[in-house]
C-alpha cells in the first residue's frame, strides 16, 4: 500500500496522521499506528448504499439537506411524527441538493422519500439552560454542592455510601438554598472484579453501580436488619469494622454488600417477585437481560482461570450474546441471572427516590449525574455492541509536559462508523440513561464529542493518533435528549480545546467548567469572579484537583514529591516555591474584589489585609474567601465541592497514579444527616448565598 493509499483511508475513517501538542509543535503518526488503528476501524463497517442513512439529524427550522441520488430530488416525502401525526409535501432544492423543509416539531420521526426511509431527528437549538429552568423563580442565582456517593455515610451503610444518603443530602442542601446536587457517577461496574471502584471505568453506562444501591429504597430497616444478622456474627462485625473506617474498604465493603443482596434476595425476592420488579425488566428490555447475562458470566469465568475477567478470552460461543450457547446458559443459571436484574431494579428505585427527593425538597435543578467519557473493553456493554465500540483500542491523552509517555486510561469508545451504522443508537441510548430521573448531566471530557486520543491495542499512548467523531450531530441529540428531560447539560472542558469547540458547545447550550484554580490571566493574576464565563458553571475545585485547603498547605505538592510525580530537574522546594507565589496571587484577588486596598504605594495609608499562613488556621480563612469569591461568578450556576464546604485537605482522586494514593476511598467525616450542621459549613453557606445573591 502506497503512502497516498493510507492517507486517504485514514481520512475517510476519521484519523489524524498529525496532532500539534501544547508547546504548538507538530507530530506525525507513524504508518504502522495508522494501520493498527484502521485495522480496528475498518472493521465496525459503515452504513452500505446509497440514500438514507439510519439517522438524519436536523435543527427545528432549519432547512435539511439531503443525500439522496439524482432520480429522487423531484419525490416528495412523508413524515410520521411521534405524535402520529403525517406530514406530506415536496422536497425543496438547495445548492443543487435535495432538502427538507424547516420543522417545527422536535424529536424522533420516521422519514420516507420514495424506497428510502430513515429516523430524522429533530433537535431544538439548545439544551435547557439555567435562565429557562429558573425562569420565574426569583432573582437569586443557583447554586448546589457535589458529593462523591461513597464517601457519604449513614448508619448501617456496611462501610460505603449509597444513593438514600444522597437523598438525605439533598433535603438537607435544598433546606440551605442548594438548588443542585452533582454526584460522582453511578455507572454499573462488575460484580466478580470487586477490586475496580474507579466511578470512570464502567462496564456500563447504560446501568447502575449496584453497590450504591439503598436497601430502604425498597425494604423495611427490620427486614434490612434481620438479613444482616442472619448473614452470622463474622458478617456483623466485619460491617462494623468498615463503618468505623476513614477510607472504603472497597474489596470488603463489596463482598458484605453483596451477601447482604443476596440474602434479601433469595429470601424476599425470588420466592415471590414483586409486580414492579418484573415491569422493570420488561420494560428495560433485552439490554437489561444482556448486561444481567453478563454478569452471571463474568462470575462464572472469572473462578476459571486468570483469563475469565475478559470476555475476549471466553469460549467463541460464549463471546456473542445472541448464541444458543448463551441463551443456554443463561436458562441454567436463571436465578444468578434473576439476582442481577433485581439489583438492578433496587438501584434504580434508589436513584428515582434521591431525585425526587431533591426536587420535593425545593431544589429547582435537582441532582446532576456524571457521564464517564468512555468504557472498559472487558465489560458487558462491548460485550452485548461489539460493532458500536472499538473493541481493539483503548482511548488516552497524547504525551505532553505532565505526562512525557501520555496517557492511557484504560477505557474504549463508540466506534464512529458503528454510530452511524447504527443511527447513534448507542450514544443516545447512553445520554438518556444519565438523564433518567435527574435535572442535569455532567459530560467528562466533551472534547471528546469532538475527537479523543485513540491507541492500538498493545501499543503506547504516543502510539495512538486523534479520531473525530461528528460533533455537530452528537450535539444536536445531546440537545434534543436534554430538552426532553428537561435537563441542564454541563461539559468538562479542562485542558486543551479548540475556539471552535468552545463556540459551538456555547451554541448548543452545554455549559462549561471554570475552575477557581484555572481563571488566571496570562500574565499569572486570578482573574475576578465577574471576568467568569456566563456559559459556564464556577467551581472551587473538582474530584481531580486540590482541595481549596490542601492547595493553599501544599498537600498536592506533598503527595506529587512522596510519588514522584514531579517533572526533571523539579523538586519539592521549587513547587512551594511557585505556590507561595500563587497563594499570594489568589489572596490579592480574592481581597481586591472585597475592596481591600491591594499591596503598593496606595496601600501605604490603609494597611493591607495579611495573607494567612499556609497553615491549617489559615487555610480556614482561605477557604470561607474563596468560596465568597467564587459564589460572584458572573457563571449561572455555581457548584462547592463538599471537601471544599467542609474545609477538607485530601482530594479524592490523584490522577497518575492506582495504588499510591488512596483514590475513590475517601469518606467524608461524619454522619450525612449533621455533615452540613458545623459551625465552618454553616459559615459558609453564608457566603454562597450572598454571593449568588450580589
Amino acid at each position: 500500500m502506497n503512502n497516498r493509499d493510507l492517507v486517504d483511508r485514514a481520512r475517510h475513517a476519521g484519523l489524524s496522521m498529525r496532532w500539534r501538542d501544547a508547546a504548538g509543535q507538530i507530530h506525525r503518526v507513524s504508518n504502522e499506528s495508522v494501520r493498527r488503528l484502521l485495522a480496528v476501524l475498518e472493521g465496525h463497517g459503515a452504513p452500505a448504499g446509497a440514500g438514507l442513512p439510519p439517522m438524519v439529524v436536523t435543527v427545528v427550522g432549519q432547512v435539511t439537506p439531503l443525500a439522496l441520488p439524482e432520480n429522487t430530488q423531484a419525490a416528495g416525502f412523508r413524515l410520521e411524527m411521534e405524535t402520529g401525526a403525517v406530514v406530506e409535501g415536496p422536497l425543496r432544492r438547495i445548492r443543487g441538493r435535495p432538502a427538507l423543509p424547516p420543522l417545527r416539531q422536535c424529536g424522533y420521526h420516521r422519514l420516507s422519500i420514495g424506497p428510502y426511509a430513515t429516523t430524522l431527528a429533530v433537535a431544538p437549538p439548545s439544551c435547557p439552560t439555567i435562565g429557562t429552568r429558573m425562569e420565574g423563580a426569583g432573582p437569586d442565582r443557583p447554586w448546589g454542592l457535589g458529593a462523591q456517593v461513597y464517601g457519604l455515610r449513614t448508619p448501617g451503610d456496611g462501610g460505603m455510601g449509597h444513593l438514600g444518603a444522597v437523598a438525605t443530602l439533598a433535603r438537607l442542601a435544598a433546606a440551605r438554598g442548594a438548588d443542585a446536587l452533582a454526584i460522582s457517577p453511578v455507572h454499573a461496574m462488575f460484580a466478580a472484579r470487586v477490586g475496580q471502584y474507579s466511578p470512570y471505568s464502567p462496564s456500563t453506562r447504560l446501568f447502575l453501580n449496584v453497590l450504591l444501591a439503598d436497601p430502604l429504597a425498597v425494604f423495611d430497616t427490620a427486614t434490612v436488619q434481620a438479613a444482616g444478622l442472619r448473614n452470622g456474627r463474622a458478617y456483623v462485625d466485619a460491617v462494623r469494622t468498615l463503618e468505623d473506617a476513614p477510607l472504603v474498604d472497597w474489596p470488603q465493603a463489596a463482598t458484605r454488600r453483596y451477601e447482604l443482596l443476596r440474602r434479601l434476595y433469595d429470601e424476599r425476592i425470588a420466592p415471590n417477585p414483586p409486580a414492579d420488579l418484573a415491569q422493570f425488566h420488561q420494560a428495560r428490555g433485552p439490554a437489561l437481560q444482556q448486561h444481567a447475562v453478563f454478569e452471571t458470566l463474568h462470575a462464572y469465568f472469572t473462578t476459571r482461570g486468570g483469563r475469565g475477567g475478559d470476555w475476549r478470552q471466553w469460549p467463541i460461543a460464549m463471546r456473542h450474546p445472541d448464541s444458543p450457547e448463551v441463551a443456554r446458559f443463561a436458562y441454567e443459571f436463571a436465578h444468578d441471572v434473576g439476582f442481577h436484574v433485581f439489583m438492578q431494579w433496587l438501584a434504580a428505585r434508589s436513584l428515582e427516590q434521591a431525585c425526587g427527593a431533591a426536587r420535593a425538597a425545593g431544589m429547582r435543578i435537582g441532582l446532576v449525574a456524571d457521564m464517564a467519557v468512555g468504557v472498559d473493553p472487558t465489560g458487558s456493554e462491548c460485550w452485548a455492541r461489539q460493532q458500536e465500540f472499538l473493541v481493539g483500542a483503548s482511548i488516552g491523552a497524547p504525551p505532553d509536559a505532565l505526562s512525557p509517555v501520555g496517557q492511557d486510561w484504560g477505557l474504549t469508545t463508540f466506534s464512529p462508523a458503528g454510530l452511524l451504522a447504527g443511527g447513534y443508537r448507542a450514544f443516545i441510548e447512553t445520554v438518556r440513561a444519565g438523564l433518567a430521573h435527574g435535572g442535569g448531566l455532567r459530560i467528562d471530557h466533551v472534547m471528546g464529542l469532538e475527537r479523543l486520543w485513540v491507541i492500538p491495542q498493545g501499543g503506547t499512548s504516543a502510539e495512538g493518533a486523534y479520531l473525530s467523531f461528528p460533533v455537530r450531530d452528537l450535539m444536536r441529540l445531546v440537545a434534543l435528549e436534554a430538552t426532553r428531560a428537561n435537563a441542564i447539560v454541563i461539559g468538562e472542558d479542562l485542558g486543551t480545546v479548540t475556539t471552535a469547540f468552545r463556540t459551538m458547545a456555547q451554541k448548543h447550550g452545554i455549559m462549561g467548567m471554570n475552575v477557581l484554580f484555572f481563571e488566571r490571566t496570562p500574565q499569572g493574576a486570578f482573574r475576578p469572579p465577574g471576568a467568569w464565563s456566563a456559559s459556564a458553571a464556577a467551581m472551587t475545585t473538582t474530584h481531580d484537583l486540590p482541595t481549596v485547603a490542601g492547595w493553599w498547605q501544599g498537600t498536592d505538592i506533598d503527595w506529587r514529591v512522596k510519588l514522584g510525580q514531579v517533572a526533571p530537574g523539579v523538586d519539592g522546594v521549587t513547587l512551594n516555591d511557585e505556590r507561595e507565589n500563587d497563594r499570594a496571587a489568589l489572596w490579592a484577588a480574592m481581597m481586591a474584589h472585597r475592596g481591600a486596598p491591594p499591596p503598593g504605594p496606595a496601600a501605604r495609608r490603609t494597611p493591607p489585609v495579611e495573607k494567612p499562613p499556609a497553615t491549617a488556621a489559615g487555610a480556614v480563612k482561605v477557604v470561607d474567601e474563596a468560596i465568597g469569591f467564587v459564589a460572584r461568578a458572573a457563571c449561572p450556576l455555581a457548584i462547592i465541592a463538599m471537601e471544599d464546604l467542609l474545609g477538607l485537605n485530601e482530594q479524592p482522586n490523584l490522577p497518575g497514579t492506582t495504588t499510591g494514593h488512596p483514590n475513590w476511598r475517601r469518606r467524608y467525616p461524619g454522619m450525612t444527616a449533621t455533615l452540613l450542621s458545623g459551625v465552618d459549613a454553616r459559615r459558609r453557606f453564608g457566603r454562597l448565598r450572598a454571593g449568588r445573591s450580589s
